[in-house]
């Protein structure tokens, strides 16, 4: 292991003992909201540091009186009338807040019947919410390659609040 400056390994202690009332505030405020929320998860693990994604799966089942579903599917939300929702969730302005993260697969037989898009503020509230057929997006070619070192990866979605406006279901206050 390469020698650490000792000047280096203070500054490091330091800052880490600065934050971590901190850190200790946001992991008991994180628990307090997966333990709110796991009563709406059906079940489901709720894993990971991952509120924001975490709140996106939960409206969508709340909007449409569905449920969560195992990990192992290519959607999150199955709805009484059919409906297999992927849910793509992001949080705040900044570049890039309009793409989704990876969609593995976008056609076959097990591909969700609509994606929803979940834009929440910096500080957790709703900013939109949109709903599309999933069947429209493909035939759009809405879903685009996402290419990594050179080889397919996933593919990926970005919203256009300028032309995605028929596909807005909520707007926040």
């Amino acid at each position: 292991m390469k020698e650490v400056r000792k000047m280096g390994r203070q500054e490091l202690e330091k800052i880490q003992l600065a934050l971590r009332q901190n850190f200790d505030a946001i992991v008991k405020a994180q628990n307090e909201i997966k333990n709110k929320l796991i009563v709406y998860s059906d079940g489901k693990n709720l894993k990971g540091d991952e509120i924001v994604g975490w709140l996106g799966e939960i409206y969508a089942k709340i909007l449409f009186d569905g449920k969560l579903v195992e990990d192992s599917n290519e959607h999150d939300v199955e709805t009484k009338n059919g409906m297999k929702i992927s849910v793509k969730t992001r949080k705040g302005f900044g570049n890039g807040w309009n793409k989704t993260g990876a969609i593995p697969k976008i056609e076959g037989s097990d591909c969700p019947t609509h994606l929803m898009f979940v834009h929440l503020n910096d500080d957790y509230s709703i900013e939109r919410i949109w709903l599309y057929p999933w069947e429209e997006l493909l035939q759009a070619g809405r879903f685009k390659v996402h290419m990594v070192r050179g080889n397919k990866r996933s593919f990926i979605f970005r919203v256009s609040v300028r032309t995605d406006e028929k596909y807005l279901i909520y707007r926040g206050k």
